[in-house]
């Protein structure tokens, strides 16, 4: 393992040798780096606050392909990279900004001074993955402190693998996990000499839409972070990655379930109710909860339609991005809460959402945006969790609270999607599947027990199994109901 100092030689030969011609094309190691750059960089940059007298420092910033759009905007740019003739490239083209500083400066260095508190918004294009984990750690430590409360950190990596085709002759680049990242960024904590601790939160994380759009490729991620006092958590996501769906849930329920998938029946009734929906190339899904992304790589690759998946879970995320390696196909994936996102009217041509919407508490406010976010003529599908008519008995109000669920029965689910405008309603409970489903996933898990518990643990595998026992119990005994509603927008 090569010592920070070595490491940083590294990086640093590695980008003399590719900055040798100062283009596009050369920064983005990519032949089609100009219109890809066209298409991403609006992108990119409509995804950042407000930065109207903002205090703006972009680190690697390069030739400047961000920095003259930064200084458009902001009141003060400090713009510093680690090759000189790199920086005084971005001053030729963006020094008639007064307001923009250009320093040749290493990220990662102690003597790179910026003052405590003093920064509304960090912004670096492919930084981090040219860093050592250790330098990516420490680099977090003091971004939080240069922040202000309130000041946002957006970046944004090539993971997994790279994306350029530029030959090289060697490639020292970091392509990590996206998790490494998160992780990193959510574990990072500061306290000022008045102990007040501060931290970030995430605002959004999300693949590059021009990347996915061109070369069907999920590597390119981005991050919006928030420094917040730490006490202002986001508590709902907080209990989705740290209680419900932690990664190793996830991984269980996906045994189950079936590969890229965390609900019921997995591929064998994504396939039946993807059905209804009469998939045209083309086309474009939005799957609100898509979990891992199996429902929406089959949507993809089988029926050629362009789809956006959303998750609160920043858990199901990462691991959606995982699964999506390789397969080429048009899927967009964001850590995004459907209540507070918005779309333009008449934007997809179907909403999927399959036993996700039972975490919602207002659900006609929901569904009065997904009416909105259809197309004329478009459909929406969902299945969820429900409850028989009338107030539930005291065992499954409990396990109601103790989720967080708000359930409410088939007939009153399906009036919900009328009085939000829809028409052709249709709302079927779909129990005698559901106790089937679940019957036929626990015998397989309970065939399967020594092989899940040596992946496992004997713990998960009794987790597993005596959750689909409450959950076929509660179902035969009629408390849960399980429900499939298809409406239509005129």
């Amino acid at each position: 393992m090569a010592s920070l100092g070595e490491e940083r030689d590294v990086q640093k030969s590695y980008w003399m040798e590719h900055s040798a011609e100062l283009t596009v094309e050369a920064m983005m190691l990519d032949s089609q780096a100009s219109d890809l750059d066209k298409e991403e960089r609006p992108e990119l940059l409509s995804l950042l606050p407000p930065l109207e007298g903002k205090y703006v420092v972009e680190l690697g910033a390069g030739i400047g392909r961000f920095t003259g759009e930064l200084a458009k905007q902001a009141g003060q740019v400090l713009a510093i990279d680690f090759i000189e003739s790199v920086i005084r490239e971005n001053e030729v083209i963006n020094g008639r900004f007064k307001n923009t500083k250009f320093v040749c400066a290493d990220v990662t260095s102690p003597d790179l001074d910026i003052s405590p508190g003093s920064v509304d918004l960090i912004f670096s294009n492919w930084l981090l993955m040219y860093l050592s984990d250790k330098e990516v750690e420490d680099l977090a430590e003091r971004m939080v402190k240069w922040l202000k409360v309130g000041g946002f950190l957006f970046f944004r990596e090539s993971c997994f693998h790279q994306s350029g085709d530029f030959k090289r002759k060697k490639n020292p680049t970091h392509y990590r996990e996206p998790r490494f990242y998160t992780k990193v960024f959510k574990e990072c904590h500061m306290s000022d000499d008045f102990g007040n601790s501060s931290e970030f939160s995430l605002i959004t994380f999300k693949c590059v839409g021009a990347y996915v759009r061109n070369k069907k490729n999920q590597n390119q991620i981005y991050w919006l972070w928030q420094k917040v006092n730490s006490q202002n958590d986001k508590g709902f996501q907080r209990f989705l990655d740290n209680v419900q769906y932690k990664c190793r849930g996830i991984l269980r329920y996906e045994r189950v379930f079936g590969e890229g998938f965390v609900s019921t029946g997995g591929l064998e009734t994504t396939k039946e109710f993807v059905t209804k929906l009469d998939l045209k190339p083309s086309q474009k899904v939005l799957d609100v909860g898509c979990g891992i992304g199996g429902g929406d790589f089959y949507m993809a690759e089988d029926f050629d339609v362009e789809v956006v998946g959303i998750d609160l879970s920043i858990n199901m995320i990462s691991i959606a991005l995982e699964r999506a390696i390789g397969r080429k196909c048009l899927v967009e994936f964001e850590v995004a809460d459907c209540t507070k996102k918005t779309y333009p009217d008449n934007t997809f041509d179907v909403i999927y959402s399959r036993d996700t919407i039972l975490h919602i508490q207002d659900k006609p406010a929901l569904f009065k945006s997904f009416f909105k976010w259809l197309k004329p003529g478009g459909k929406v599908l969902i299945t969820d969790y429900c409850k028989r008519a009338g107030p539930p008995s005291p065992e499954f109000q409990e396990y109601i609270e103790q989720r967080g669920y708000d359930l409410h029965d088939v007939k009153a689910y399906g009036q919900m999607l009328k009085d939000a405008g829809f028409c052709e309603v249709i709302a079927e409970d779909r129990t005698e599947q559901f106790i089937k489903v679940l019957q036929r996933e626990m015998d397989a898990v309970e065939k399967n027990k020594d092989e899940f518990i040596q992946d496992f643990s004997e713990e998960d595998y009794n987790e597993i199994v005596g959750g689909w026992k409450s959950k076929l119990n509660r179902s035969s005994s009629g408390e849960q109901r399980w429900g499939l509603f298809i409406a239509k927008k005129n």
